[in-house]
């Protein structure tokens, strides 16, 4: 970064690096050259070369930065500056913001080389210029170094499969993505909840857009760009390749698509910048500085996210993917330090370990695993770590046989592969969130996507935190709130708590003599059932819980063996000298039972095992409870009432799915 913020020193590389790296289109169907490729293509002259500059020349220090840094405080739309200032608490501008020195740009023109894009935040220009060129550039004072700009020679991307139009199977509103939807909650936040992503703005940049699909009737586009032939134009125009704008049509298509009963994108109500920037033919190589001017871009928009389906790897050894070092890794950390998410393709050159590619590698990108539909981590999906050992990627989406619109159709569907595909399933649930909660900045939103992943207690490199969860990141707002406020969110919600409107009853409770599963642990111990249906259980007192006369409060019957009221064992019947015989409570006993009396051990002794521990009458005066592991939070239901017990314990089981 610039100014305040020192570029690493690995970015400082000599021009005899200059060559060729690669940009990848992340759909598993685009296939990257190989070394000997590259080797065989045809030398691009002039060469394309990034050109650092030592600092921001008079606006470096002075009266003069200040006056600027103000200036461009007030160029910023206000919904940029609400939404940096949130995320920096600060005023909204620094030194990256600060135009490039006049003088310094002059003086490369001067040597005779083209500029073709200007950076604030690297401090640096990309040109165009010969060998003889380039050595005049990096003998100038004011520059720091020349390096290459990383490109890469595509190969022609395979026809996809078309998908009738007609979803079969599917969800009567979402169709053909029905799967898609359903395995990261998408479904019900639309469905249920009314989501659509109605108010976000996300940029997506790729290859370009044909809008022409009727899925794409509602779009909503705020603005777009096309660096390449710098005009507005992201279709296809006179000298593009007839696939230009595949690439970028399905991302659209999977993210924002709508065409009812037949197709649904994960967020089809968002507002959208577009912004194009790799050719997609395979004799022109694509270029990073493209990247990295519509990232700053849509940043300068005001968008609230930034997905793009585009990587480099090439030029750039194994050290190198450390989140700071590759040029777009550099600029989405500005980006996200400005408070925009970022979220980035993780890479198809799985499923070896360490690699993740740039710019999913950088510390503020939000990087997509790819999974089948059926929620496995995909073969061809990049795995982490990074270099410097951070677990990559960060969370996971669906990324095999993903449904989007067919190029060149009006209202044909296809499925897809790749991490191309995962990223805009991710931005959109992400930009559902936004909508439901407005008021994240991009680290909050960012934390929460991660927390409340699938295995986000359990981070590993295959799919990070696991594969990302709608209806419980969006809590309160969609109705998935800690109703019974014990700190767990209930299982309809994707949280773990069996019964949200028992307090005493999530997965941290203590097991109680209740017939309910409080440990929402999928059981409840026999001794709370009530076997013999006298209503009082095991655990409350009930001693011979196969015998229905057998309980605590019932009369004893002198003479039969049986402890009927559980208390001092059978009575012996008094001879007719003793006087009448008794009618109840014959053995003097006081036959209540009361809270904690019990003598029952606490939660976790043996609570949930299947088994009492007990021989049958042990559980009268003894102390012993039979090995409940309860604690008795009230006094014995009268008998009569063990089959409402049965039903309450049938319907409060944690549902699973």
């Amino acid at each position: 970064m610039v100014d305040d913020r020192a570029l690493p020193s690995s970015l400082r590389r000599p021009i005899a690096r200059l060559g060729s790296l690669a940009v990848v289109l992340l759909a598993w169907t685009l296939v990257p050259a190989g070394p000997s490729s590259v080797a065989a293509a045809t030398p691009r002259e002039p060469d394309h070369v990034w050109v650092f500059f030592r600092d921001k020349g008079p606006l470096e220090a002075g009266p003069s930065r200040e006056l600027a840094l103000l200036a461009r405080e007030a160029q910023l739309p206000p919904r940029t500056l609400e939404r940096r200032r949130r995320a920096r608490g600060d005023r909204g501008v620094d030194g990256r913001d600060l135009p490039l020195a006049a003088s310094y740009v002059a003086e490369v023109e001067a040597t005779g080389a083209t500029i073709r894009v200007q950076s604030r935040w690297l401090n640096a220009v990309s040109v165009e210029a010969t060998p003889s060129q380039q050595a005049a550039l990096a003998s100038l004072a004011a520059v720091d170094r020349v390096e290459p700009v990383r490109q890469r020679h595509r190969v022609e991307e395979p026809p996809l499969q078309t998908v009738p139009p007609i979803a079969t199977g599917g969800d009567a509103l979402f169709g053909l993505s029905t799967a898609q939807l359903e395995l990261i909650g998408a479904d019900v936040l639309q469905r249920d909840c009314g989501l659509t992503g109605a108010g976000v703005v996300v940029g997506v940049q790729d290859t370009g857009f044909d809008l022409s699909h009727q899925a794409f009737a509602g779009l909503n586009v705020l603005a777009a760009h096309d660096f390449i032939n710098d005009d507005d134009v992201v279709a296809n125009e006179p000298g593009d390749p007839g696939a230009q704008t595949s690439h970028g049509t399905l991302v659209l298509g999977t993210l924002a698509g709508s065409d009812p009963g037949t197709f649904m994108g994960v967020a089809p109500g968002i507002d959208l910048i577009l912004s194009k920037t790799e050719r997609a033919d395979a004799e022109v190589p694509a270029e990073e500085d493209y990247y990295v001017a519509g990232l700053e871009w849509i940043e300068l928009q005001g968008a609230d996210l930034f997905t793009a389906s585009l990587g480099y790897s090439d030029w750039y050894g194994p050290g190198d993917f450390d989140g700071e070092t590759a040029v777009t890794s550099i600029a989405v950390n500005a980006a996200f330090d400005n408070g925009l998410l970022v979220i980035a393709s993780a890479g198809n050159a799985g499923p070896g370990g360490a690699t993740i590619i740039a710019p999913a590698d950088a510390f503020g990108s939000l990087a997509v695993g790819a999974t089948t539909l059926g929620g496995n981590v995909t073969g061809f999906s990049s795995r982490g770590p990074t270099s410097d050992g951070r677990i990559k990627p960060d969370i996971a989406a669906p990324g095999a046989e993903v449904a989007s619109v067919q190029l060149g159709t009006l209202a044909e569907y296809t499925t897809w592969n790749g991490t191309s595909a995962a990223a805009p399933v991710a931005a959109g649930l992400a930009a559902l969130i936004k909508e439901a909660r407005p008021e994240l900045s991009a680290q909050e939103l960012y934390d929460l996507l991660r927390d409340t992943a699938s295995q986000a207690t359990a981070p590993d490199n295959e799919l990070g935190w696991g594969i990302v969860n709608g209806v419980l990141a969006s809590g309160d707002a969609c109705g998935c709130s800690d109703a019974d406020r014990d700190g767990f969110i209930g299982t309809l919600c994707g949280g773990d708590d069996c019964d949200d409107e028992n307090p005493s009853t999530h997965p941290e409770a203590e097991e109680l003599c209740d017939g309910l599963d409080n440990n929402c642990n999928d059981s409840i111990h026999s001794a709370e059932l009530d076997e013999d249906g006298d209503g009082v259980p095991t655990c409350a007192g009930d001693c011979d819980d196969d015998d229905p006369t057998v309980a605590p409060g019932l009369e004893e019957i002198c003479g039969d063996g049986i402890d009927n009221d559980c208390v001092d064992g059978d009575e012996p019947c008094p001879s007719s000298e003793d006087g009448p015989l008794p009618t109840s409570g014959a053995d003097g006993g006081d036959t209540s039972v009361e809270p904690g009396d019990t003598g029952l051990p606490p939660a976790g002794t043996g609570a949930d095992d299947g088994s009492t521990g007990a021989e049958p009458g042990a559980a009268d005066g003894g102390g012993d409870d039979g090995g409940c592991g309860c604690s008795t939070p009230r006094e014995p239901s009268r008998p009569g009432l063990g089959v409402l017990l049965l039903a309450l314990a049938a319907r409060r089981r944690r549902r699973h799915g």
